[in-house]
């Protein structure tokens, strides 16, 4: 368990709960993270945490992308928590979260209570699991069905292409197996959180950035906007050199999205 020192004051709102991540942690277990976020401050956001070796999190670390997105709906998403969902730090390691909003009197959302467990070992167990089982437990299995259809069936049905490029005539193509959607990415400081959110906008546009235009900027700008990007000091800074414009630009790009 830690907690900044002189943090002792009257006059935060959110230090009656540092108190809850401390017995939080101990009661759950070391693969269970619990974190307290001060939205006040969403550049050093974490005031307190308790097994911060789940997501390589420290005290005075950044909030998430999730985060960010539910600060930018404001009261559009005045729900009071939101549990079970996908949560990957930046080793890739899986944790089901949940998050409790701490709201003042006034409904304005003030911090976040979260809780990360660690599920990476049993993911891994559930797919070695179905892997060695197979199709076994299926009563319907039908063999002449199955990868695409055995030679010499009657009818062939296609397998679907699960690659945009062909493979090699003289290699067996492969399907990619499914990615399930991220909710959440656990970043440890400002900079990979700023750059995580940067490839996620980016990767929507099927242009490399360098032969972007300015439409495709835009667009880019736009999701960042959504997403809560610029809630972050540095966001502006960072648009502007990722995308290889200047700042007033990025500035001018926000003025026409805001509208």
């Amino acid at each position: 368990m830690n907690f900044p020192s002189g943090s002792a004051s009257e006059e935060n709102f959110l230090e009656q709960y540092i108190p809850l991540v401390e017995f939080l942690g101990k009661a759950m277990g070391p693969n269970t993270e619990i974190v307290l976020h001060d939205l006040d401050v969403p550049d050093k956001s974490i005031m307190a945490i308790a097994n911060g070796h789940i997501s390589g999190r420290q005290l005075g670390g950044p909030v998430t992308d999730f985060a960010l997105w539910f600060m930018k709906q404001g009261d559009a998403a005045a729900i009071p928590m939101m549990t079970g969902y996908r949560a990957v730090n930046a080793e890739g390691k899986i944790c089901r979260s949940s998050s409790y909003f701490i709201r003042d009197d006034s409904g304005h959302m003030r911090g976040m209570l979260c809780i990360n467990v660690d599920v990476s070992e049993l993911v891994h167990i559930r797919d070695t699991a179905a892997a060695l089982i197979g199709n076994a437990d299926d009563p319907a299995f039908d063999k002449s069905k199955a990868f695409g259809g055995y030679p010499g069936t009657e009818e062939q049905p296609q397998r679907p292409v699960a690659v945009p490029d062909p493979a090699p005539e003289d290699e067996a193509a492969e399907e990619e197996p499914e990615k399930e959607e991220v909710s959440e990415s656990l970043r440890s400081n400002v900079e990979n959180l700023l750059d995580s959110m940067l490839n996620s906008a980016i990767s929507n546009q099927s242009t490399p950035v360098p032969r972007m235009q300015r439409e495709e900027r835009l667009e880019v700008v736009s999701d960042l906007e959504d997403a809560g990007f610029f809630l972050l000091k540095g966001g502006i800074a960072a648009a502007a050199t990722r995308l290889g414009v200047s700042e007033p630009t990025i500035y001018r790009y926000l003025v026409q999205v805001r509208g």
